[in-house]
């Protein structure tokens, strides 16, 4: 894992609540606050009541803990000072894009007069896992298989419920918002990195887009760099779940490395067959069947989380995961952010309750840290 091979940075994209319970547009002054911390550079995205932080590149997931631990635990503070707090979830259950102050930013405008009202909505919140991967070609090789394997990321991630005060009766209405982009989804198959490099230069020289920044694929190959950029994730609560899913990805990675070296593949399915499950895991998440290329059957999601850390077990201690992979158990146990938040509008009726619920989660300290 020397030169840059399966390192993991994580980005998270966090919403800024009021006392409350809505979103609050604080970003322009939490970003000077924040220019006297060791947080870094704090991201502005689409909307001034959101705020992104990115780890730095760290070379296992401990590592990777105390980063998120450290970042989280940071912006909680500053945000505290304004009694504002830090909620992380792939949406906010009641609060309105409508009612959102667009950060004043020259992309932004350009983005809104090309995407109109679909960049508009675009009020959603979510997780990025990049993991190195050097060389360009295997990147690509890694893209192709490891595309499989994100339904079963989605599933496990599930935190968006909610949408404009609604009980949306999906599990990841992110990724509904998300898919009206162009350029999202399950990604193609490339047969080497000069394919997907000409297909980029394809776009850019028809104006289709500026740079590879635009291609939103569920998995990409970064535009800048070398890694293979997970985005399927849903925003997730708790720190052990956003380590449990870097871990799982790092893995998956690590496995159809250890497959090659050993003249072993994994078999590739059509982008529309994985497409049919990443539906099942925004509908139903863990509560639904996932189908089984292999044996063309349906399956209990489930059981193909469990089949997901089996998959991973020959790599996940001498990549020194095993405790943050073996967290998939828990998720299994008590639920994704998703079935929580659910759990609390049943048993409370409010939608408050359920952001009070995700706000204390999200800076919650976790006991296995």
């Amino acid at each position: 894992m020397t030169n840059g091979w399966l390192t993991i940075g994580i980005e998270e994209e966090f919403q800024i609540v009021d006392r409350e319970g809505q979103l609050r547009a604080h970003i322009d002054t939490l970003i000077a606050r924040a220019a006297d911390t060791s947080l870094g550079e704090l991201k502005p995205e689409m909307m001034q009541s959101v705020v992104e932080v990115a780890t730095k590149v760290c070379a296992n997931v401990e590592e990777a803990r105390s980063e998120i631990l450290r970042l989280r635990g940071t912006l909680a503070s500053l945000l505290a000072e304004a009694d504002l707090r830090l909620g992380s979830a792939g949406t906010h259950p009641f609060s309105d894009w409508k009612d959102q102050l667009v950060t004043e930013h020259e992309r932004y405008r350009t983005l809104e007069e090309e995407m109109q009202d679909v960049i508009r909505e675009l009020l959603i919140f979510g997780m990025h896992v990049h993991v190195g991967v050097p060389d360009p070609d295997l990147r690509i090789e890694l893209l192709n298989e490891a595309r499989y394997f994100l339904p079963h990321l989605l599933m496990l991630s599930t935190s968006s419920p909610f949408w404009q005060g609604r009980n949306t009766g999906l599990k990841s209405y992110r990724e509904v918002i998300w898919s009206r982009f162009p350029r999202t989804g399950i990604p193609p198959e490339f047969s080497s990195s000069d394919e997907f490099e000409n297909y980029v230069a394809l776009l850019v020289k028809t104006n289709s887009i500026d740079d590879g920044k635009k291609i939103w694929w569920d998995l990409r190959p970064h535009y800048f760099y070398p890694t293979l950029e997970f985005r399927i994730c849903d925003a997730a609560t708790r720190v052990d779940e956003t380590i449990c899913l870097a871990a799982l990805i790092q893995a998956i990675c690590a496995k159809l490395l250890k497959l090659r070296q050993d003249n072993l593949g994994f078999r590739k399915y059509l982008p529309s067959l994985i497409a049919e499950n990443r539906w099942r895991a925004m509908r139903h998440g863990l509560d639904g069947m996932l189908i089984d290329f292999g044996k063309q059957t349906e399956v209990p999601a489930r059981d193909l989380a469990q089949e997901l850390c089996e998959f991973v077990d020959d790599v996940v201690d001498e990549l020194g995961s095993r405790s943050a992979v073996e967290y998939v158990n828990i998720i299994l146990e008590e639920g994704t952010s998703a079935d929580r938040q659910l759990r609390v509008y049943q048993e409370t009726g409010s939608l408050t309750a359920v952001v009070d619920h995700i706000t204390a989660e999200t800076v919650a300290v976790p006991t296995t840290s």
